[in-house]
């Protein structure tokens, strides 16, 4: 026992030695050991966020880098590219023995952002680092005058002027400028100086620019807006551009917005006025004994279905209440004589405009409101005078109460009052605005009411504001307006009788002459579109006292018709077309041509028969052609003329062509000669006039119409007047025609006409740009008012063609930018809007160009002259004058119109 307790003890002892052996061994290891040091410094370029590492770590053979963005690098000294941030770096250092050791450290990373809009000059972070050129210093300082429209504390934009002409600041954008949908920039001026400023946005060659004036008053909101859709990088601005006026100014908040989003700034009541101007105090500049407001327009229709303002008329049922306009700036009849506004009315109504506390004696106008609701009223005041105030009288003598509402009240020409007429006798013609005549003791009772009074319908074919016949049939057969004349018709030389009739009913109209001759009548049908132009022709050469017109005389149609201008014209009903024979020109009203059996079958259905659309260029009752294509392709109407057509000399085909939708018409000729044809576009707003001009001096006895050749257009179509007319085939771009002998050459100098060879053409010889849009010289549509002249410049916009589509002529030298050009013009289309711009041709980019100018033509089929002063007018010269017709400001074309233009001056 004994001895086995010894061993035990002998085996602790052993054990306890070997435990101290081991303490003891690795204690001396740990003392040999490198000891790992982990360390790095780094070098930043803040521009480009760029992080040079330095490692300086101590007894270490391998590297791991944790950049603190989920990335790892084992390199010794590493470079990294950061974007803007904060980041923890961590280096873990080790040695081949095993030992280890980390160093962390954070990095901010705070790269400069390039200047892009919106511009502040308060972001930190950001380069505001325009580029100055031709004397301009710029620098980025604390806001100097905390007062106007920017009194808050921030950092400006500080430009100082030299005195050069248009030196500036030009800054490179971050990010471009896209106008696709918000078109203006917004920015705060600061000037004591009243002057313009320019602001230029630029993208490579291509450029748009705007100049608004500064007031002087220090700091200003101005707004810039752009007719444009395109992208720019670079934003350019000139203080004073064209001028020499040296300075500090100072800028701030350059922004882009929507351009609804401009405010009115205007405080002065004057016109026009459309009541959307939150500057102005309506409250106390309109008073007048009704109640007045101006609200959000409650009946969005007809004419005036814009979500707008209109001012709010509440009539209580008294004689004479009105609203009294206390207008801030005078209106000067002394050119125009016209006040045209919208008015809501549910009611027929009287509405009398009054003008007084002016330089003449008070004026006023009345016309009737027809209570369809919103209505446009056009006002003639006889006076030469100016006037502070306006009133307007809704049922002014009457009782009439209800809420009525005001709108778009505008100064517009109006023809001018005829002179007072003492005569007391009636004869032809007849237009109802002799005061010295008592038309109704001039009538045989025909069993109608009758009347004269103010056009209460002013549109179509009578807008104007005069005197008309108002007859008021009362259900019955044959009853009638008989008018016994002191002055008989004889109708030996001309045979026909045209006068306007209103109308919103389909009826038959029947004229009769009688008292004299062997009494002799036509017919007629009025198409119920409101005022139509009616020409009866009668087959007789003898002499007649009476004239009678039938609204729908067998039938029993009552309501209330307008007659006007009834007058005798030339035409001759005695001659009866018996030719067999189909040549140019063709009518479709001769009796004895069969002129299916004229045709080479291609497709179509084709019927000879009467008008059935009295509109635009073909508004007589006469006979035209209808085709009918079937929806194939190159389907055609190809007639064999009896006598051929000769190309020798006359080299253009006219005719027209009714067609509600925008197709391609190809005229072709063959048969003869080699074939030669020509392409055209039709609008689609109707009756239109297009001229084909074939390059041939050969003869053909086929001539042929394609309405969309190519394509699948089915429908009905009508055709009419088809004649050969004088041109040379290729002169001027397009087919033109008009008064030209020769070959067309561009206009050299205003005032520019198109009687002759001289047209609208820029440098590269075309009339026209943009690829939808067609021009040509061309018939006066309408030989009346202001412009009786018989040729002009005829343009056709279609459906789909770019707004920005136009003509242009780029003049032989320059022109002077700063006096006015006055141009005519004559749309199919109501409510065109024009765009007025001027260039230089070939394009100069050193000389700067003035915003274009816009004007709205209200009435369709009717000549108006617009008058275009540019301003801000950069130095440098311009030589090219451009016009775009119905220009939206974007898009394209939703409905098409063909519009004229003549007598482009420059005064």
């Amino acid at each position: 026992m004994k001895t086995l307790i010894k061993v035990q003890n002998k085996m602790k002892f052993i054990f306890l030695l070997a435990i101290a052996f081991s303490f003891f061994t690795c204690e001396d290891e740990n003392t040999f050991l490198p000891k790992v040091t982990a360390n790095f410094t780094y070098t930043l370029n803040q521009d480009l966020g760029l992080v040079t590492f330095l490692n300086t770590s101590e007894n270490a053979d391998t590297y791991m880098w944790n950049f603190g963005d989920e990335t790892n690098s084992t390199e010794i000294n590493p470079k990294k590219i950061y974007e803007n941030g904060t980041y923890t770096v961590t280096l873990v250092a080790k040695n081949t023995s095993g030992a280890s050791a980390s160093f962390t450290s954070e990095i901010t990373i705070l790269i400069p952002e390039v200047a892009t809009l919106p511009i502040t000059f308060d972001g930190a972070n950001t380069k505001y680092e325009p580029t100055p050129f031709d004397g301009t210093a710029f620098s980025v300082i604390e806001n100097p005058s905390l007062t106007g429209a920017n009194a808050t504390a921030s950092k400006v934009g500080k430009i100082t002027n030299s005195g050069g002409a248009f030196e500036g600041i030009a800054f490179e954008l971050g990010a471009p400028v896209n106008l696709s949908t918000d078109k203006s920039i917004k920015m705060l001026v600061w000037s004591d100086k009243a002057l313009p400023v320019l602001l230029k946005l630029e993208q490579g060659n291509a450029f748009v620019e705007v100049s608004e004036n500064h007031g002087g008053t220090g700091w200003e909101t101005m707004y810039f807006t752009f007719d444009s859709a395109a992208s720019f990088s670079k934003l350019t601005l000139f203080i004073d551009g064209p001028g020499s006026t040296s300075g500090d100014f100072f800028i701030d908040e350059i922004t882009q917005i929507a351009t609804d989003a401009i405010p009115c700034l205007e405080t002065m009541l004057e016109l026009p006025m459309d009541f959307d101007c939150e500057g102005i105090d309506y409250a106390t500049k309109i008073a007048g004994n009704v109640s007045f407001e101006v609200i959000d327009n409650p009946e969005l229709s007809g004419i005036n279905n814009t979500d707008s303002k209109v001012g709010k008329i509440v009539n209580t049922g008294q004689n004479w209440e009105n609203g009294f306009f206390n207008l801030d700036t005078p209106i000067d009849f002394s050119v125009e004589q016209g006040v045209r506004l919208k008015l809501f009315s549910n009611a027929a109504l009287p509405i009398k405009l009054k003008f007084e506390d002016g330089t003449g004696n008070p004026v006023e106008a009345d016309v009737n409101h027809t209570g369809s609701g919103w209505e446009e009223l056009t006002f003639t005041l006889n006076s030469a005078d100016s006037y502070n105030d306006m009133i307007i009288f809704v049922d002014g003598p009457g009782t009439a109460a209800g809420t009525f509402y005001v709108d778009d009240i505008q100064q517009v020409a109006v023809a001018p009052p005829p002179p007072l007429c003492t005569d007391t006798t009636l004869a032809l013609p007849i237009d109802f605005d002799c005061s010295g005549i008592d038309y109704n003791a001039k009538r045989v009772d025909g069993g109608i009411d009758f009347s004269v009074i103010d056009n209460p319908e002013l549109s179509g074919v009578n807008n104007t504001a005069t005197k008309v016949g108002a007859i008021v049939n009362k259900g019955a057969n044959w009853e009638n307006l008989n008018f016994t004349l002191d002055t008989p018709i004889s109708f030996a030389t001309d045979k026909s009788i045209k006068l306007k009739l209103y109308s919103t009913v389909s009826v038959p109209i029947k004229l009769k002459v009688e008292t004299g001759g062997a009494p002799v009548e036509n017919d007629q049908t009025h198409g119920g579109t409101g005022w139509e132009e009616l020409t009866f022709t009668l087959a007789t050469a003898e002499s007649f006292s009476n004239i009678i017109i039938f609204i729908d005389g067998p039938g029993t149609t009552a309501g209330t018709f307008y007659i006007d201008d009834i007058e005798q014209v030339a035409g001759n009903s005695t001659i009866v077309c018996t030719d067999t024979t189909l040549a140019l020109p063709i009518d479709f009203d001769c009796a004895g041509i069969d002129y299916n059996a004229k045709r080479v079958d291609g497709g179509i259905d084709f019927s000879v028969i009467d008008n059935p659309e009295l509109s635009g260029v073909n508004n007589t009752a006469t006979k035209v052609g209808a085709i009918v294509n079937k929806g194939a392709n190159w389907e055609n109407l190809n007639f064999t003329l009896d006598t051929p057509i000769s190309f020798a000399t006359d080299k253009s085909i006219k005719l027209k062509l009714y067609s509600t939708v925008s197709v391609p018409i190809k005229l072709k000729v063959e048969t003869g000669g080699a074939p030669v044809e020509n392409d055209q576009t039709h609008g689609g707003t109707g009756w239109e006039e297009l001229t084909f001009t074939l390059a041939t001096a050969e003869s053909f006895s086929n001539f042929i119409i394609f309405i969309d050749g190519p394509g699948t257009t089915a429908g009905t179509f009508y055709i009419d007047d088809i004649e050969q007319v004088t041109s040379t085939a290729g002169g001027g771009g397009g087919g033109a025609t008009g008064g030209c002998t020769g070959v067309f050459t561009r206009a050299a100098q205003f005032p520019v006409n198109f009687e002759g060879c001289e047209t609208f053409m820029a440098t590269n010889g075309e009339v026209k740009f943009g690829d939808a849009i067609t021009a040509e010289v061309a018939e006066n549509p309408s030989k009346s008012g202001i412009n009786t002249s018989d040729f002009v410049l005829k343009v056709t916009k279609p459906v789909g063609a770019n707004h920005w589509e136009g003509v242009q002529n780029a003049f032989a030298s320059d022109f002077n930018s700063t006096l006015t050009f006055k141009v005519k013009v004559y749309s199919t289309k109501a409510n065109v809007r024009y765009q007025f711009e001027i260039s230089n041709d070939p394009n100069e980019p050193s000389v700067g160009n003035p915003a274009p100018i816009t004007k709205t033509v209200a009435n369709a089929n009717e000549w108006t002259e617009l008058e275009i002063t540019f301003t801000g007018v950069p130095p440098g010269g311009h030589n090219n004058f451009v016009i775009k017709p119905d220009d939206s400001g974007s898009g394209t074309v939703t409905e098409g119109a063909t519009h004229y233009i003549d007598d482009v001056r420059l005064e």
